[in-house]
C-alpha cells in the first residue's frame, strides 16, 4: 500500500483517529513530528528529505513550492488540513499530476466562533480591562453594544454563513458582499446583500472571509480603510496577505478606524516587534482560529478520507482544488 506522510505539528488532529483510519485501510503512515516543518519554516531541502517516498501527505502549515514538488516523483496527493492552499504551488502540482485537496467541511464553525470572540473582546474591552486591572486599575468605562450594531461580512461562504447565524443570534444586523451567494440562505436569514462601498460605510465590524489570491492580495489597503466607518473594527481570520499591515497601522494610529482583531499576518510567525502589537486598539492571536480541539480531529479525518477516496478511485469533488485534473488523473 502507498505511504502517507502526516504533518504532526498540531496538538491533536494529526495524532490519533486520522492515523488509525489510514492504517486501518492498509496505508503505511509516517509522522513528521517537527514543529518547524509543520509551521513551514524548514528549507526546501529539509522538506524534500522528510517527504521522500511519500505518495500522499496530510499537510499542515508546510510549504509546497515547485522546487519541492518537482523532487517528489512519487507524490500523488497533498491533502491539506484547512481551507487555504496558498502555500501550495498549484500550477506545479497540476503539471506533475498531484491532486491538492482541502477540508471544507471541518473548521468553518471554529473560525466563525473565533471571529465572533474577537468582535466580542473588542466590543467589551476584555483585553485592555484585564491588563489595567492586573496593574491596579479599576476600568469602568462602558463597552460597545453588539445588539443593534451592524456586521459586514466580506465573503459569504461556509465560514461567513456560520458567522452570520451566530451574529444574528446576538441581534446584530448582518450585511454581506458575495459574488455567488447562497440565495436560499440569504432569504432564510434576512441577510442584506450590498456592494463593498456600502458594506464598509455601514458596518461597525467588517469581517474578512475570502481567499488569498492574486486578485485579493493587499485588498485591505489605504483606500479601502478610508472608506470604512470611523467607528468600524476590522476582523481578519482569513489570510494575512489580504491586508497591507502598514496601511492598517496608520489607520489605527490616526483613529481612521476604531480597532482590529487579527488572527493572521503578512509574515508568520510575526516579528516580535510588529508595530501592531504596540496599539491598544488591536487584539491578536497566532493563526489559530480554525484550530479548536474538535476541528483539528475533523480536519485530519477529512484530509485522510480524501486520500482514501482518491486511492479507491472516488473523486472528492467538493474538496479538490485543482479540478482540471478530473477525468485525467488516476492512482
Amino acid at each position: 500500500m502507498p505511504t502517507v506522510v502526516v504533518s504532526g505539528d498540531n496538538p491533536n488532529g494529526a495524532n490519533g483517529p486520522a492515523i488509525q483510519l489510514l492504517e486501518g485501510r492498509g496505508f503505511n503512515v509516517r509522522v513528521v513530528d517537527d514543529a518547524l516543518f509543520g509551521q513551514g519554516n524548514r528549507s526546501n531541502e529539509e522538506e524534500i528529505e522528510y517527504l521522500k517516498g511519500a505518495n500522499g501527505v496530510v499537510a499542515w502549515g508546510e510549504r509546497y513550492p515547485a522546487a519541492v514538488i518537482e523532487e517528489l516523483p512519487d507524490l500523488r496527493v497533498i491533502a491539506r488540513m484547512g481551507v487555504g492552499f496558498d502555500k501550495v504551488d498549484l500550477k506545479s502540482a497540476s503539471e506533475r499530476g498531484v491532486v491538492v485537496t482541502i477540508t471544507p467541511n471541518s473548521n468553518h464553525e471554529a473560525v466563525a466562533e473565533h471571529a465572533l470572540a474577537l468582535i466580542m473582546s473588542i466590543a467589551k474591552t476584555i483585553v485592555t480591562a484585564d491588563k489595567q486591572m492586573r496593574e491596579g486599575g479599576w476600568p469602568s468605562g462602558p463597552g460597545r453594544a453588539l445588539r443593534g450594531s451592524t456586521l459586514g461580512i466580506v465573503g459569504l461562504g461556509r465560514i461567513g454563513r456560520s458567522l452570520a447565524v451566530r451574529a444574528l443570534g446576538l441581534r446584530m444586523r448582518v450585511i454581506a458582499t458575495e459574488l455567488y451567494p447562497d440565495q436560499d440562505f440569504v432569504a432564510e436569514h434576512g441577510i442584506e446583500l450590498v456592494d463593498l462601498d456600502t458594506l464598509l460605510g455601514d458596518s461597525d465590524y467588517v469581517s474578512l472571509h475570502c481567499p488569498l489570491n492574486d486578485e485579493t492580495r493587499g485588498f485591505v489597503n489605504k483606500t479601502l480603510l478610508e472608506s470604512m466607518n470611523p467607528n468600524g473594527v476590522l476582523i481578519n481570520t482569513a489570510r494575512g496577505g489580504l491586508v497591507v499591515e502598514s496601511d492598517l497601522q496608520d489607520a489605527l494610529k490616526s483613529g481612521q478606524i476604531a480597532g482590529a482583531g487579527l488572527d493572521v499576518f503578512e509574515e508568520e510567525p510575526t516579528d516580535p516587534n510588529n508595530p501592531l502589537y504596540e496599539l491598544d486598539n488591536v487584539i491578536v492571536s497566532a493563526h489559530v482560529a480554525g484550530n479548536d480541539e474538535l476541528s483539528l480531529v475533523e480536519m485530519a479525518l477529512e484530509a485522510a478520507q480524501n486520500i482514501i477516496d482518491l486511492h479507491d478511485g472516488k473523486w472528492p469533488g467538493g474538496s479538490v482544488v485543482n479540478r482540471d485534473l478530473e477525468g485525467r488523473w488516476s492512482w
